[in-house]
């Protein structure tokens, strides 16, 4: 298997898929408190847009990004659920099969990163073992007297836990946002190719990241957060 600096990546547009390909396809499943911007964490990764009049997600819904990892060709089907704790029980369902869990908290709301513990312990109830699991800290471009949470308190839970990823990003303005979803179609494609020849080591993910429009198919479309 290709070495991390081997891995070549770009983002597919829908029309650029063909009925013929033999597409890979993964499901991700964001969560988090509600208000933490997961819908926008997600609109700003899928459409490249964001706008602050959206109202907290009721249900779940989904939206599709398309990836080309090297020769290989995946599609990433991404549920926003809902973040109210009414509906927690609800989200249980939804773990099921999921390749990737993105939880995300906001740097402004120190609740939303307390419950990050609750949060991690339905996680791992709830999905295999070996699901990769991508921590974000929303909001980061929030002005200092606002945030609560440090990014030194989000690394050290990101390594407390183990979990393969962490990155501070803003819906907002799309600070890590592209980088993000590539390197969760970078660990898909990983585990595909693991699969594929058990006996290659791959390298595990460093949970220190560099700093530096599809035809959406959404079900039941909501509002968010």
């Amino acid at each position: 298997m290709e070495q991390n600096n081997d891995i070549k990546i770009r983002r597919l547009h829908v029309d650029e898929i063909n009925s013929s390909d033999d597409l890979i396809n993964y499901k991700i499943i964001m969560v988090g408190n509600s208000g933490v911007g997961k819908t926008c964490v997600l609109m700003r990764a899928v459409n490249n847009r964001f706008t602050d009049k959206y109202q907290a997600t009721i249900g779940f819904e989904f939206l599709l990004l398309y990836f080309q990892v090297n020769n290989v060709k995946i599609k990433l089907q991404i549920w926003d659920t809902c973040g109210q704790e009414l509906y927690r029980s609800l989200i249980q369902g939804f773990y099921r099969n999921t390749s990737v869990t993105i939880l995300v908290y906001s740097k402004t709301s120190r609740e939303s990163y307390e419950d990050l513990n609750s949060w991690i312990k339905d996680i791992k109830m709830n999905t295999e073992e070996g699901t990769s699991i991508f921590l974000l800290g929303n909001k980061c471009d929030e002005e200092k007297n606002k945030i609560t949470v440090s990014k030194e308190e989000g690394e050290q839970f990101a390594k407390q836990y183990n979990l393969n990823y962490f990155n501070e990003v803003s819906a907002k303005t799309g600070y890590h946002i592209v980088e993000t979803f590539e390197e969760i179609a970078k660990t898909v494609y990983k585990n595909y190719c693991l699969k594929r020849n058990p006996r290659q080591k791959v390298p595990k993910m460093s949970l220190e990241q560099k700093e530096d429009s599809d035809k959406d198919k959404v079900i039941k479309k909501k509002k968010c957060c």
